[in-house]
């Protein structure tokens, strides 16, 4: 799939992978899903639309404005696992440069395949500046190893708080976020020690390539006290935006429990579906059906409006950045066409 994108330049091939039928297909499936799980789950639809019209919209700008801070704080560490990993004589672009490629990056993971964002990213980041694409793919490993880190740690910190309530699912997202863990942690050791060995049994153009993976990977992990404090930022923004929803709504949770539910929202857009779509809905609501005193038209109202501003929200941010970009490189591209012809 990386290779693929190596060789698909032009960003409207991008888009036709993007906006595919596969991805349309399973938009569908998700919606089929929602229409089942309110069936399931005996939601009063206008009880829900009252209390989503009802909400603070002062509350919900701020949860719009401090969702998208977490591109910020995630740009800002990205572009420091990319300069760990090229070297001191290496300068990467600014923050807002790779706070724009994160945010086209998680659109993107809205609205395709399997996460098919983050090699988009690094697509990008290979066409407009000229560097290695597997060892940009590298960086974003390690970005997502010290994402599932922070998971854990933070998991571990609001899970004993909930044993009380619905134990057994606090206890399972847990599990499955020290799985991931285990089997990044398994893969990072084997890049490291046993990258050597692996690359010399490799054709000559694919050991190239694992050699720059495997610099992206190892190389990355530098200024770890800073980077680890970006991406708990980061977190923490999604933790308040979630926060400032419940306030917003008057739904009244626990901090833990905000944690929580912020974190599991996350494993589960793992889910191969556009953005984990369909799965994060039916999954959150269910969860604070078991784990709360809230009714089942308050979680779906809860998760509506979340989602609008986590999921919707950046497919239209993302598109416009995108159409916008695109509509950029075209005329620069029919300019210096003028300019040759000239």
């Amino acid at each position: 799939m990386f290779r693929s994108f190596q060789r698909q330049g032009d960003p409207v091939s991008v888009a036709q992978r993007i906006f595919s039928i596969p991805t349309l297909v399973s938009i569908a499936l998700a919606i089929a899903l929602l229409v089942f799980l309110a069936l399931r789950f005996d939601i009063d639809l206008t009880d829900t639309w009252q209390q989503i019209r009802s909400g603070n919209p002062w509350l919900l700008t701020l949860a719009v404005i401090v969702h998208y801070t977490t591109f910020i704080f995630r740009g800002a560490r990205w572009r420091l696992l990319l300069q760990n990993a090229q070297g001191p004589n290496r300068c990467p672009p600014g923050v807002l440069y790779c706070s724009e490629l994160t945010l086209l990056g998680w659109f993107a993971n809205s609205v395709a395949w399997f996460r098919l964002g983050d090699a988009y990213r690094a697509h990008l980041y290979q066409q407009e500046q000229h560097e290695s694409f597997s060892r940009t793919v590298g960086t974003i490993v390690s970005e997502r190893a010290l994402d599932t880190v922070l998971v854990v740690a933070l998991l571990l910190v609001s899970v004993p708080f909930l044993v009380s309530r619905g134990s057994t699912s606090s206890w399972t997202v847990l599990g499955i976020a020290l799985l991931l863990l285990t089997i990044l942690a398994v893969a990072l050791f084997i890049i490291g020690k046993s990258g050597d060995r692996l690359k010399r049994r490799l054709p000559g153009w694919l050991a190239e390539r694992f050699q720059h993976f495997q610099e992206g990977v190892i190389g990355s992990f530098g200024q770890i006290p800073l980077v680890t404090l970006l991406g708990l930022m980061g977190w923490l923004a999604e933790v308040a935006r979630l926060y400032l929803v419940t306030l917003a709504l008057g739904i009244p949770l626990s901090l833990a429990l905000i944690v929580f539910i912020t974190l599991a929202n996350s494993l589960l857009t793992l889910v191969p579906t556009p953005g984990g779509v369909g799965a994060v809905e039916s999954g959150v609501a269910g969860l604070l059906v078991r784990m709360s005193s809230v009714a089942a038209s308050g979680a779906a109202a809860l998760v509506l409006v979340d989602r609008t501003i986590s999921y919707v929200s950046i497919i239209l941010t993302g598109g416009i950045i995108f159409l916008t970009r695109h509509a950029y490189r075209r005329r620069v591209a029919r300019n210096d066409g003028l300019d040759e012809n000239a």
